[in-house]
């Protein structure tokens, strides 16, 4: 699922609200679908979402699925996910986290 800009300042806004509103925070672990289209964000029918919360001693790292076909080593340098994740520290803003990487401005 690609997000566009307005998407992805639509999910930072979420993760603010998450972090400050237990109860809307609660809702997004819940039912992300319905709080995604509450704020304009359209989750394609057949897709599962899961929403899961990072703690000082957990780290949830995402896989992206794999690409079809066959490709070279030279081409799995820069495929989709290759720059996803920065480290414990957080996520890479592509991901519409607003984290503070500084590859994503």
């Amino acid at each position: 699922m690609t997000q566009t800009l307005s998407q992805n300042r639509a999910w930072s806004q979420i993760v603010a609200t998450a972090w400050a509103d237990e109860e809307f925070k609660a809702r997004l672990l819940a039912d992300p679908r319905a709080v995604l289209a509450e704020h304009g964000i359209d989750v394609p029918e057949g897709i599962e979402l899961a929403v899961v919360e990072d703690t000082e001693t957990v780290h949830h790292i995402v896989l992206p699925p794999s690409p079809a076909g066959d490709l070279a080593d030279e081409e799995l340098v820069g495929s989709a996910g290759a720059d996803s994740y920065s480290g414990f520290s957080g996520y890479c803003g592509r991901c519409g986290c607003a984290c503070r990487c500084g590859r994503c401005e």
